[in-house]
């Protein structure tokens, strides 16, 4: 019994890295008298749509919901039928904010003033459309099936509004993708009648799953009341379900605990026209199945595996941005923590010559740089440095680039109130409300020629300075904009229109200046501390800056370090490696998207009477190989001369394993412990050979020697251990050998380790 135990166990960790692939054999879509069927791998969808619209999906022949709806929304008409006005000028505050900190985080003080703004449109004659109602409202009108590239086959079918809805078309898109059993899908609505409507409550999805495949996963977070942007369901053993995930950004999205996808009902409705359309993001349901074993460790889920591998290639290859192979950042230092606004050429390049000896790639100026405030205010015609602190700033981007660092700059999305004219024949490039900060507007990103002018100032900042790196930032958009001229016409539209703007200018610069890395913060992409990173972000820009800000760690948070400090050293090490523990939370918590993208800030890099110690700088490199190492920030001038040559050796020996076997891009965290500072817990970047490094982290508690599993590596390959941290070479063995876990490690409380795998 034993010996076959055995057995069983090696054939299944022998699956292991095809748990979740797809049978190749039919990617197709056939259209029947009254239904479409889609068979995309073990993922299988049909949709009647001559009677009550619905779906229902199968894996593997199994069918894993009853009939679905396929799509829910409200219409309304305007009355009087006329399109909505927005507001003209008014020098009153809708809302100021000013800079707050709260439990260790960035945070905003805001005053909203005045009173709800009425509009003369009153909106009548509700229709639900709905499973029940949707025969009654539309009538199908024609389905398509087309290839729009290679290994892609689309089918869309379209209805025709009844006697209750003239003109109103609507259109169901559903796309899949050789080699990935998922389906994609979105919707389009347009106004071919003369009424003016509004759209609200708009579900794009909702698979009524049986009661088996009810246990739900959550891989992006669900905080701060922001829906996730991906969902597993599954059976309990999560053996097999559906991955959903939705493409709807930020605060708008709605994904319910019970697979229930669209917009969220108090932050989206749209306005239709005459001879208008709206598109919406596209959702999307990904199959998985296969098996769930323990390894000596841990559980190995399918689902886990499928995340890690198949799925995260299906959102590489078919859904996300992907920044050019020859852009390098990593590791970034930003100025923000303990310098905060307080920079100066002199200061910053004392800062530069150290972070250049620690080995960072990319230095960036946070807010500070620029000329903002009450007294100077915000720039209007090209951004412009603040010339008090910074008399020259192409010099001091010259002094950055004679570092080795590529310079970055902080940029963000409000405009001069004291320098910009008031309004008369042309629409404000502000939004209205007024939004008000430091003497500053926000800038409306609901306006073309207002996104226009923020892409044209990034580029020239980039131009001017040789800046290949953005952080942009700052609270506009969750307050919405009403400005008479703007593309907005109600404030509820405006949060989608004013997220889609911010993406667009992303795309727009990268079309003319392929080689500089965006970077959007969670402020910017709602307010702080908000959203975490999403699908629909990571389409359209290089890495995301995650909530929260903390500053475990950091003592006077904004200030240098000073001798009068009373802080204990002691206190301050617990913080910093609480910080760490976060950050592995954090990243772990987003596990369903490509983690080298998702930047957690940051590293605390300030040592207050010896509170940096050797043992907690490489718990930080450990802790931030969770993702990239991007994301440090402190005050530099604090450090030792050892701790300084620890960051550069640490800096340096990662950028090996970065330049041989791509590590920020991998990430594997199935069949072992999750992220703990009680225990042990470890976690692979692996490439497809199972070469690399796994990272190992032991808390307070735990055995001293452990038995460390390697699940990711090739069973028939050889491999040669070393630890990095330790300099141990720790032995040759076969890929069969560590994924039973015949690998024992020592460390101490609180110890790490880099072991790299390489094969022979």
């Amino acid at each position: 019994m034993k010996l076959l135990y055995i057995f069983t166990m090696l054939f299944l960790i022998g699956l292991q890295g095809f748990a979740g692939k797809p049978n190749l054999s039919k990617w197709k879509i056939n259209r029947g008298k009254n239904s479409i069927c889609i068979k995309a791998g073990i993922l299988e969808q049909t949709i009647n749509y001559m009677s009550q619209l619905n779906s229902c999906f199968s894996l593997n022949k199994t069918a894993i919901t009853t009939a679905s709806e396929e799509i829910r929304m409200v219409i309304f008409k305007a009355s009087p039928n006329e399109e909505p006005q927005g507001i003209g000028y008014s020098s009153q505050s809708g809302v100021e904010q000013s800079n707050a900190v709260k439990n260790q985080t960035d945070a905003l003080a805001v005053k909203r003033k005045g009173n709800s703004i009425l509009q003369q449109i009153q909106w009548i004659d509700s229709l639900s459309v709905n499973r029940e109602t949707f025969s009654n409202l539309f009538r199908p009108a024609e389905v398509s099936i087309t290839e729009p590239s290679k290994g892609t086959k689309r089918v869309v079918v379209s209805f025709e509004g009844g006697s209750h809805i003239p003109g109103l078309k609507l259109e169901l898109n559903y796309e899949i993708y050789e080699g990935f059993p998922v389906v994609r899908k979105w919707i389009s609505l347009s106004n071919q009648g003369q009424q003016w409507v509004k759209i609200t409550n708009l579900i794009l999805e909702n698979p009524e799953l049986k009661a088996e495949y009810r246990h739900s996963t959550l891989l992006t977070p669900n905080s701060r009341k922001i829906d996730p942007s991906i969902v597993a369901f599954s059976d309990s053993a999560a053996t097999c379900g559906l991955i959903m995930d939705s493409e709807v950004p930020s605060k708008i999205r709605y994904l319910s605990a019970f697979g229930e996808t669209g917009y969220h009902p108090d932050y989206f409705e749209w306005v239709l026209g005459p001879g208008e359309s709206f598109v919406s993001e596209p959702v999307a349901l990904y199959g998985f199945s296969g098996e769930s074993y323990s390894t000596c460790s841990a559980v190995s889920t399918a689902l886990d595996r499928c995340v890690e591998g198949e799925f995260h290639r299906f959102l590489n290859e078919k859904v996300l941005y992907r920044p050019l192979a020859e852009k390098n950042i990593a590791p970034v230092f930003c100025t923000w923590t303990n310098y905060s606004a307080s920079i100066n050429d002199a200061n910053m390049r004392q800062a530069a010559d150290i972070a250049s000896r620690m080995g960072f790639k990319c230095f960036q100026l946070d807010a500070g740089w620029s000329d903002i405030g009450p007294n100077g205010g915000w720039a209007v015609s090209q951004p412009k440095p603040n010339t008090q602190n910074f008399n020259d700033l192409a010099a001091m981007s010259q002094y950055l680039n004679s570092r080795n660092m590529i310079p970055g700059l902080w940029y963000s999305d409000f405009i001069s109130e004291k320098l910009t004219p008031v309004p008369t024949d042309t629409p404000p490039l502000f939004s209205l409300p007024l939004i008000r900060r430091d003497g500053g507007l926000a800038l409306s990103l609901c306006y073309a020629p207002a996104r226009e002018k923020y892409v044209r100032e990034i580029l020239s900042l980039h131009q001017a300075y040789k800046t290949n790196y953005f952080k942009q930032d700052l609270s506009n958009v969750c307050y919405g904009d009403l400005a008479r001229g703007h593309e907005s016409r109600t404030l509820k539209e405006s949060y989608l229109r004013g997220l889609r703007g911010l993406l667009e200018t992303q795309d727009m610069i990268h079309r003319q200046a392929p080689e500089v890395w965006l970077q959007l913060s969670h402020e910017i992409y709602w307010e702080t501390p908000g959203p975490e990173a999403d699908i629909a972000v990571l389409k359209h820009v290089d890495s995301y800056h995650s909530a929260p800000n903390e500053y475990w760690g950091a003592g006077n948070r904004s200030k240098p370090v000073s001798e009068n400090w009373k802080f204990k050293p002691d206190s301050l090490s617990q913080k910093l490696i609480q910080g760490a523990l976060r950050a592995r939370n954090l990243w772990y918590a987003h596990r369903g998207l490509p983690l080298n993208r998702v930047e957690v800030f940051g590293a605390v890099t300030t040592n207050y009477k010896g509170s940096l110690s050797p043992k907690i700088i490489d718990r930080q490199i450990c802790s931030w190989l969770m993702g990239a190492p991007i994301s440090f920030s402190g005050d530099l001038s604090s450090l030792t001369d050892a701790n300084i040559e620890q960051y550069h050796q640490r800096f340096a020996a990662i950028e090996k394993l970065q330049q041989k076997y791509g590590i920020y891009s991998r990430f594997q965290y199935s069949g072992v412990p999750a992220p703990t500072d009680e225990g042990w817990h470890w976690w692979g970047k692996l490439n497809d050979n199972g070469e690399g490094a796994v990272i190992v982290l032991r808390g307070t508690a735990g055995k001293e020697s452990e038995t460390v599993n390697i699940p990711w590596v090739s069973s028939g390959k050889t491999y040669h251990l070393r630890g990095l941290i330790s300099g141990i070479d720790l032995g040759t063995f076969r890929g069969s050998q560590l994924q039973k876990g015949e690998l024992q490690l020592s460390l101490k409380n609180m110890d790490q380790e880099i072991i790299t795998l390489e094969i022979e």
